[in-house]
């Protein structure tokens, strides 16, 4: 790589680490810790790339590791002993997802008019418990994905007990943990699109993105309305072709399933917010070495 691209690649770094280290700075978490998760990051990122390349197997390579990361040898074995389940959520969200989206589609819990049924929470297969163990393929997790769905309001307890799905979307931006959880999820899922994209070009997913930075600020408020409206029409459509019941696998399928989606996110800066340009050391001034004359 040049260092004409390595400068790029720096300031899209810088670009990326902006809204990050504002959201660090909000949950707390000074540089120590980002430079802390940043090594682990490493170290899990050079260990799967020797799994793809065919270098690596159950034992990772410590030297190696070090080599491409910078770090030393004690640092990455420490790394890798201590290990990083607890670092690495459980994407237990996306079984109240799969749940939320049964619901709304599979016609084994819809009404006559095909609208999401009100279940009985128990009883038999047309019960949130049968959705919950059709769609998440774990049916003692009844309780904690009712749980989830009721606190994100998108389900509803009737008056009789039943339950009512209000909501097509599982969508949590609060400060919590499912909100933080949901946060690194989607970006991770952004970048991984976006490097994909870079490292093959022949095989591009699909991206677009509409900018217009000169908008009448009186005419946003109509306008984020009526992108919102229509973003909400495309979500469903997708939402029914993504989860059509009689092309997903069931809960409990030992055959692995295939993971794709569609995310959309309408976004908004102010005119002076900018992010300064990375400039390499070689290229940056240097203060002058020659002594100022004062006189009085």
């Amino acid at each position: 790589m040049n260092e004409a691209l390595k400068a790029a690649v720096r300031s899209a770094v810088l670009r990326l680490l902006d809204p990050l280290v504002k959201w660090l700075l909000e949950a707390g978490l000074g540089v120590g810790d980002l430079v802390s998760l940043v090594k682990i990051a490493y170290v899990r990122a050079a260990r799967e790339q020797g799994r793809s390349a065919g270098g690596e197997s159950k034992r990772p390579n410590v030297s190696r590791i070090a080599v491409i990361t910078g770090l030393t040898r004690i640092e990455v074995a420490n790394i890798l002993a201590q290990g990083t389940a607890d670092l690495v959520p459980v994407r237990g969200r996306q079984r109240a997802e799969r749940v939320l989206s049964g619901w709304w589609n599979d016609a084994a819990f819809q009404d006559p008019s095909g609208e999401p049924a009100a279940l009985p929470i128990r009883g038999g297969k047309r019960s949130f418990g049968a959705l919950v163990e059709r769609y998440s393929g774990e049916a003692w997790l009844v309780a904690t994905i009712l749980e989830e769905l009721l606190r994100v309001k998108a389900v509803r307890r009737l008056p009789d007990g039943k339950l009512k799905a209000v909501s097509r979307s599982y969508a949590s931006v609060s400060w919590d943990p499912a909100g933080v959880e949901a946060f690194g999820e989607q970006l991770s899922e952004h970048c991984e699109t976006l490097l994909h994209n870079l490292k093959n070009p022949a095989h591009a997913r699909y991206v677009r993105r509409v900018l217009n930075g000169r908008l009448k600020p009186d005419y946003v408020p109509m306008l984020v309305r009526d992108l919102e409206e229509q973003a909400q029409g495309f979500a469903e459509s997708a939402d029914d072709a993504l989860n059509d019941p009689s092309q997903t696998l069931p809960g409990r399928s030992r055959e692995k399933g295939a993971s794709l989606g569609v995310a959309l996110y309408v976004f908004e800066t102010q005119g002076d917010e900018s992010v300064a340009e990375y400039v390499p050391r070689s290229r940056r001034a240097r203060p002058s070495r020659r002594r100022s004359d004062h006189r009085s």
